[in-house]
């Protein structure tokens, strides 16, 4: 398939019905914007004054829906809003919402503390004594903690000799000892530096925690209960505030949508005193809706013209089919085409589920990688490379057929048995026949697109123009009579014209190419010239060379397949289910994943650079995409 046409469209109108006319003519439009002011330059057109104030608040409005847990979608929009009011609204919500997530993280901070203490408590509650009363001893002191397990044996001798302290075991929990110490109030000093070099790591206890250690406990149970009863109140008050707010919120969210896409279409326009300009591309075929939508709105003047009058580059957008569009991904990572420039897409989807097939050909496997790819890749985890799998599961189905193969089993069905007689052979001269005429067209593909873009070079000159086809082509027949011993053309008749000539015009291309356009290049010596000729002409004969012999890599990898299966089927001996399932599974993963990347290699180094430039920019319409947040 093509490139769609463009059209190059010009809207004029007063000043103050800017925003109107952007808002009902460009977006959710066929208009792709120009910058005004590089298309005009030195008029007397001035830009915008620039700033966008609602982009700030749509971001605003994106974390007010993560916050609430909201999923971003189209609302219908609310009337006659002001940015002022949709800032009030949004502050007053957000006010709203941070004085419930405070009160909230306060209570939640003040649960977990009163659980912790129960934590440390329940250690402790092995003395039913006072825990003021431990905290005001007058002539001893007192410290609860913790220490090692390992450092607790090592000194337990030591402090059961001592008169100085007391060690009160109370709970053990794995590797660590729970314990409160009572020691002289004169030696507190020196029980602390004993404490310390053991490890002992006190646990302070809260001035507020009064009575008991059990009853400490029941206390600060209860307010952490009570906290956490709060908190869930709290949550629910915040729920109940985003099922109230949610429509509102993504109303007002869908208005700011779309004013931020009205207000960033000002650094694309321009202005003078009393009128505006936009200018942009818009689909050939879509034209004659966007005019009736221009002249519905009234006060405008709306020209359009063709793209060769524009002196801009149009932006690309594909016109494809089902397969071109399915393999739309990978022409996408190559790059997109130029706006006269033919596109790839149902040429790369034909040609690479072709390869696979031959690369990859078994009627059972196929069918379960056209599974696989579809059904979970595709369906399941909504990857665009499932459907591309998909077709290449279909390739290997086909060609299955044709090698007679199922699941590596051959005596299944009649077909061309690889690895039987003189097979092999036939199956890597096909290999090269097939990459022969692959290079031939898109040899042609190259030559259309230098005819589209005016570029005599490219049609005439250039190694992957009539020139290199004609010597590639010449090659190619006066090889194979040799080979097959029908004629010998590598005579002086036949090599002067269709084998020296080309490589002569080929090496010539820069000097003939301005001959011929007429435009005079920068002077350069003929000795740098021949040169750099020579250096050119070198590169294009080893292209030819390499880029036919890479093809052999189709035939290649179908003898492997059969190799591997014989492996399996090898393994497997009389009939194991087990390893002949494991063996095709193996087989199946590893050689799709390689055969993928490989055909890939041939599509891109073998085929893409001798006519694809990839040098489009993208058509990006204003098209608002309301499940989209902001960045």
């Amino acid at each position: 398939m093509s490139v769609q046409k463009m059209k190059f469209v010009t809207l004029t109108g007063p000043v103050d019905s800017f925003d109107e006319v952007v808002r009902h003519c460009i977006i959710d439009q066929e208009f792709h914007p120009e910058s005004v002011l590089q298309a005009r330059r030195g008029g007397r057109v001035q830009p915008f004054v620039s700033g966008n104030p609602a982009a700030p608040l749509l971001r605003q409005a994106d974390e007010l829906l993560t916050r609430l847990s909201l999923e971003p979608r189209f609302c219908p929009l609310p009337e006659n809003m002001t940015l002022e009011e949709a800032k009030a609204t949004l502050d007053e919500l957000e006010a709203h919402l941070n004085d419930l997530d405070s009160h909230m993280a306060q209570l939640r901070q003040e649960a977990a503390d009163s659980r912790s203490s129960v934590s440390e408590l329940e250690k402790l509650s092995v003395l039913s004594v006072d825990l003021d009363l431990l905290r005001d001893l007058r002539h001893l002191t007192f410290r609860f903690g913790h220490l090692p397990l390992d450092s607790y044996n090592a000194y337990q001798e030591l402090l059961e000799k001592r008169d100085d302290c007391f060690f009160l075991l109370t709970q053990v929990e794995g590797d660590v000892v729970y314990g409160c110490c009572f020691a002289a109030k004169h030696r507190e000093d020196v029980i602390d530096d004993l404490l310390s070099s053991m490890h002992f790591v006190t646990v302070p206890l809260s001035e507020s925690i009064d009575g008991t250690a059990a009853q400490a406990i029941d206390t600060l149970t209860h307010q952490a209960e009570t906290d956490e009863a709060l908190i869930a109140g709290l949550q629910a008050e915040e729920d109940a505030l985003a099922d109230e707010s949610n429509r509102k919120l993504l109303a007002l969210r869908a208005w700011l949508c779309r004013e931020n896409q009205v207000l960033d279409m000002r650094r694309f326009a321009g202005r003078t005193k009393e009128t505006f300009y936009i200018m942009g591309w818009v689909p050939e075929r879509e034209l004659p809706g966007f005019l009736s939508v221009a002249e519905a709105f009234g006060s405008l003047d709306c020209k359009a013209e063709d793209a060769a009058n524009a002196g801009l580059t149009p932006p690309t957008k594909l016109k494809n089919g089902l397969l071109g569009r399915i393999f739309e991904p990978f022409l996408r990572m190559y790059g997109l085409p130029n706006y006269q420039e033919h596109d790839p897409s149902s040429f790369m989807a034909i040609t690479y589920c072709l390869f696979f097939g031959i690369m990859f050909g078994d009627v059972g496997q196929g069918v379960l990688l056209s599974l696989f790819g579809f059904f979970f890749m595709w369906k399941v985890k909504k990857m665009w490379l499932g459907r591309i799998v998909a077709c290449c599961g279909v390739g290997s189905v086909i060609f299955g057929f044709v090698y007679g193969s199922v699941f590596g089993f051959e005596e299944w069905l009649p077909g061309f048995k690889i690895l039987h007689g003189s097979n092999v052979v036939y199956l890597l001269l096909a290999s090269l026949v097939l990459g022969a005429l692959m290079i031939l067209y898109v040899m042609v593909l190259n030559i259309t697109n230098g005819i589209r873009q005016k570029d005599y070079g490219k049609i005439f000159f250039g190694p992957n123009g009539l020139a290199g086809m004609v010597f590639y082509l010449g090659l190619l027949v006066a090889a194979a009579l040799a080979l097959l011993g029908v004629v010998n053309l590598f005579r002086v008749w036949y090599v002067l014209p269709v084998l020296i000539l080309p490589l002569i015009v080929i090496m010539l291309q820069e000097p003939l190419t301005h001959l011929v356009s007429g435009h005079k290049g920068e002077k350069e010596p003929i000795g740098g010239m021949l040169v750099g000729g020579f250096f050119e002409l070198f590169e294009a004969l080893l292209s030819f060379l390499t880029n036919t012999l890479s093809f052999l890599r189709v035939g290649a990898y179908a003898i492997t397949h059969v190799a591997l299966m014989l492996v399996v089927h090898a393994l497997a001996g009389s009939g194991n289910i087990v390893v002949l399932v494991l063996g095709n599974l193996f087989v199946m993963a590893l050689e799709a994943v390689l055969v993928c990347i490989q055909v890939l290699r041939l599509e891109f180094y073998e085929m893409f650079g001798r006519f694809y430039q990839d040098s489009g920019r993208e058509y990006t319409p204003k098209m608002i995409d309301y499940t989209v947040k902001t960045n």
